[in-house]
């Protein structure tokens, strides 16, 4: 079994010292509950197997395994040694109130290495071992057992992290990569209270261990970014094992994910059910597009692509038969220089790392060689990648690292030619050379408060500390990522509370949104500039002038565009008279070209009653319309004639053959994931015809209003759409 698993041992001061803070701001116990809080969502929703333990000290009472009357006092062992779960969290939310005696955190440490100790005994698959102290140092405390507690944590290869006061000295030169002495650390709890004799202390103590043990310590503002690297890797790196090939040369390389991104396990999505003893699925029907929506079997359908009006099934078997095959390879295509390839080209979701085999010197030796040689002259390889058989060939390139303990190529995906999509945009004529719009040409001050503005918002350079030194901001290594954070607090409360609405993001992580305070006061110095420099007049365009364009634009695909008003009026009048009508041919149905005016065409017509067709036309065409719909693309059209429909339903009385069709289309719209436009429908307030709008209907405006609100429950699937019918759009034309 893999050695991936942690075992952590939190442990918490609840003492009197850690219930002090200026008004309005969080104490250090609360800053430290939700850092809590943070960890053990991590754990739970990520459905890590690391185990954890929960020590309080500070405590009324005594209650741990080393008790004896005398030594260890006021340490209580709140949570054995587990796998993380509600009721764990639900005892730090809710249990976890200050006391008003002090304990010893060298005594809880010891009861953490004991009980990790022992706790662990049995269990296979643990890797590593975890304490997490939680405490501002406030505490009295015995050093008598300080030699034992390092050699013990030392031998142990147990792991200590510190997060408490700032602890920080000016004179200190430590490391930018070490996320406890970042300048960028924001929020929780109050670090300009001047600390105790009695803390300092503690800190000399605390800072003696973690150059022992090479611990890490952060202050409680930090503690955010510094809990985003709580969750151990779960896997265990599995090699993928080729032979890299250059030409008649093979290289035995292994192939490892360096980067990969991270994605939460969603099982935790099918854990509601009316009756818990049944496990939810899902049910999925077909059904023919006819009147009676004939169910279908699986087995009895088979794939198709329309070839015009062809459609040509497609088998399984014929899939398998046309798939193309390729051997599992790394094969180098050439070389190029560094400078060829530009970063943006980068695809995939991760970077391979390439190394040699293990245990094979030669393979060894001529992979170096390879990446020396590349490194010198600032080269890369093009190479083809198959991962198995089964899989489909990628380009990319592997460029050589190299660092003083190890060497080895990076392997990054790049896109094939008919992958790239070249957008052209016109520049602005910036050079002499160019005489086109010469009238747009920046001035000098303008390009240089541009030239300012980009390099005020760069991040490589946006920190500065007091010395003058400049730092990167928001450095990926140790930016915590707010998106995660949050789905973890949305579930947490969702089951703790279930009928209530999701509670507002936690002002620890809504604090880390925020850009550094310095570059916003940067920004908007030149923002302030740019807005002098770059002057805006409004045009305002002549009201009264009559162009060609706003002729041909009188009535748009609408039907309420704004035109002449012979135009507007022609809508209205008898479609059958006139000149025109003599020379048009006969409407004799709702058309997908023009379906406003072949509806109002056949609804207007003397001694003949349409009306009843003529809607449910109308409806087809609606329901045609949005889902041949390209995303957005005719939702206007649509809406255009929905508008239409509803319009005249009310003049002629008939509110039901819009509400029915209403009801159903909107079941429709969300079996299809056209959500979208049931929205635009109810922004354009075009659902259900009340009372109130006309006296024949029989929904309440309180009936409307519900409907609006409401969710439509579909448990099968409605039958598919249709294809728009090439002849008719033809005929129509």
């Amino acid at each position: 079994m893999a050695a991936n698993k942690e075992a952590i041992a939190i442990i918490l001061d609840i003492g009197p010292s850690m219930d002090q803070a200026p008004p309005g701001e969080a104490t250090p116990l609360q800053t430290a509950i939700e850092g809590i809080n943070m960890i053990l969502q991590r754990k739970m929703f990520s459905e890590s197997k690391d185990e954890v333990a929960l020590i309080l000290f500070g405590t009324d009472d005594t209650d741990n395994p080393l008790d004896d009357g005398e030594s260890y006092q006021n340490i209580s062992l709140k949570r054995r040694l587990g796998v993380a779960d509600f009721d764990l969290l639900q005892t730090v939310q809710t249990e976890l109130q200050p006391s008003d005696t002090d304990g010893d955190f060298l005594d809880a440490i010891v009861v953490a290495l004991d009980h990790l100790e022992k706790g662990l005994q049995g269990k296979r698959g643990f890797g590593s071992r975890r304490i997490i102290l939680f405490s501002n140092l406030g505490s009295p405390f015995g050093d008598q057992e300080l030699d034992i507690i390092i050699n013990a944590m030392q031998n142990t290869k147990t792991e200590l992290n510190v997060i408490g006061p700032n602890m920080e000295d000016e004179d200190d030169d430590d490391d930018d990569d070490k996320p406890g002495t970042s300048t960028g650390g924001r929020g929780g709890a109050s670090e300009d209270k001047p600390k105790s004799s009695q803390q300092r202390s503690g800190e000399g103590l605390i800072k003696h261990i973690l150059d022992q043990v090479n611990g890490e310590c952060y202050s409680f503002a930090e503690a955010l970014p510094a809990l985003s690297y709580f969750q151990s890797r779960q896997i265990k790196p599995i090699a993928w094992k080729v032979q890299l090939e250059i030409g008649d040369l093979a290289i035995p390389v292994n192939g490892y994910s360096k980067v990969k991104e991270f994605k939460l396990k969603q099982s935790w999505k099918k854990v509601f059910a009316k009756d818990t003893s049944v496990a939810p699925s899902n049910l999925r029907t077909f059904h023919m597009n006819d009147d009676e929506e004939t169910e279908v079997d699986r087995e009895d359908m088979v794939e198709g692509y329309r070839y015009g009006n062809t459609l040509v099934p497609m088998s399984e078997d014929d899939k398998d038969n046309m798939k193309y095959k390729a051997l599992k390879c790394l094969k180098v295509l050439g070389f190029t220089k560094a400078d060829n390839v530009k970063r943006h080209l980068f695809l995939g979701d991760g970077i391979l790392s390439v190394t040699a085999e293990k245990g094979d010197e030669a393979a060894a030796v001529a992979l170096s060689a390879l990446i020396n040689a590349l490194y010198e002259t600032n080269s890369v390889v093009i190479a083809r990648r198959v991962y198995a058989a089964n899989s489909a060939p990628r380009l990319g390139c592997l460029f050589p690292h190299i660092k003083s303990k190890y060497e080895c190529l990076f392997w990054a995906e790049l896109p094939f030619a008919e992958d790239i999509r070249y957008f052209t945009f016109g520049s602005l004529p910036v050079s002499e050379a160019s005489a086109a719009n010469q009238k747009l040409k920046p001035s000098d001050e303008q390009l240089a408060c541009m030239d300012e503005l980009i390099s005020t918002m760069d991040l490589s350079q946006a920190l500065e500390d007091d010395d003058g030194d400049k730092s990167e901001a928001l450095k990926p290594k140790l930016t915590f990522n707010p998106y995660f954070q949050r789905i973890y607090q949305c579930l947490q409360h969702r089951v703790s509370n279930p009928d209530d609405p999701l509670p507002e993001l936690s002002p620890l992580v809504a604090s880390y949104l925020q850009p550094p305070s310095d570059l916003c006061a940067r920004r908007d110095e030149c923002t302030d500039r740019m807005a002098k420099v770059f002057k805006l007049t409004e045009v305002e365009k002549k009201k009264d002038e009559v162009t060609g364009q706003n002729m041909f634009n009188a009535v748009n695909e609408n039907g309420d565009g704004e035109g002449p008003s012979v135009k507007k009026a022609r809508l209205d009048d008898d479609l059958e008279g006139g000149i025109m009508g003599l020379t048009k041919e006969t409407v004799k149905q709702v058309g997908s070209v023009t379906p406003i005016e072949d509806f109002l065409n056949l609804i207007s017509r003397k001694d003949s009653d349409l009306f009843d067709e003529a809607c449910k036309q109308m409806q087809k065409r609606v329901e045609e319309i949005v889902m041949d719909s390209f995303d957005s693309q005719y939702y206007l059209k649509a809406m255009g004639c929905l508008k239409t429909l509803r319009e005249q339903c009310i003049k002629k009385s008939e509110p039901n053959a819009y509400n029915t069709f209403i009801q159903t289309f909107k079941a429709v719209l969300m079996s299809k994931a056209r959500k979208d436009f049931w929205e635009m429908v109810i922004k354009e307030k075009q659902s259900l015809i009340s009372k109130l709008e006309c006296e024949e209907s029989g929904v309440t405006v309180k009936e409307a209003e519900e409907f609006n609100t409401g969710e439509v429950k579909v448990e099968e699937e409605t039958k598919t759409q249709e294809e728009e019918n090439t002849d008719d759009l033809l005929m129509e034309l």
